[in-house]
């Protein structure tokens, strides 16, 4: 296969950052001077913001309204993307061997731009991807192949020569639907998807480590 270009995830792929999503409601309480209920995370991970909003309402009397809620949640986000998020193992030798390729990178994420931004110049790595892309910005979902199309365009690769990096099924699913070369890769947020996203990649690994060494044999 002749890679010509790469696009990335952000959330669980580049960046160690899922667990923030299971642990901020707890954060926030604790904040408040509240003792959140055991696997809090789990229970709200499937739910809305509202609908999580209004979960800590009931279930702890809270007398703060919705949107001061949401305002101070979303506080406690964006200090963890900004100062907290840390690499997954192997990024950067990946993301170097690449750019060594002449390789041009994007990013495709659900998260909004400017937390990604923040994230990817906090943790050094910002300079590898000339645009990034959300589903927010394109108008739809990882259901949608859009914006994976879009950020193929960006970098001026066709799908078929372009990999897509991913550690959730529903996305990878959708880029590799859409014709592009797909690579899986851990998270332990979403180990339960592992084994078919291993078996639906066209590429896969435990690590970046170990994707490093297959993408060289390619």
């Amino acid at each position: 296969m002749r890679i010509k270009g790469a696009i990335f995830d952000a959330d669980g792929t580049l960046l160690d950052s899922m667990p923030i999503w299971l642990d901020v409601s707890s954060r926030w309480l604790l904040a408040q001077g509240i003792r959140p209920e055991p696997q809090l995370g789990d229970k709200l991970f499937s739910m809305t913001m509202a609908e999580g909003v209004a979960y800590l309402r009931k279930v702890y009397g809270l007398s703060q309204d919705e949107k001061k809620i949401v305002e101070e949640i979303n506080a406690v986000v964006e200090k963890f993307y900004l100062t907290e998020v840390a690499l997954k193992p192997g990024v950067l030798e990946l993301l170097d061997w690449l750019r060594g390729q002449k390789i041009p990178m994007a990013v495709a994420t659900a998260t909004d731009e400017p937390l990604i931004a923040g994230a990817l110049a906090h943790v050094g790595i910002d300079s590898f991807f000339g645009k990034i892309f959300t589903c927010g910005g394109v108008g739809v979902g990882k259901d949608h192949p859009l914006i994976y199309q879009k950020a193929a365009e960006s970098i001026g690769t066709k799908p078929e020569e372009t990999l897509v990096f991913e550690d959730a099924l529903h996305g990878l699913l959708t880029a590799k639907r859409a014709g592009f070369y797909t690579v899986g890769i851990y998270d332990e947020v979403s180990s339960r998807q592992q084994e078919s996203l291993e078996m639906h990649a066209d590429l896969y690994g435990k690590d970046f480590n170990e994707i490093l060494k297959k993408l060289q044999k390619l």
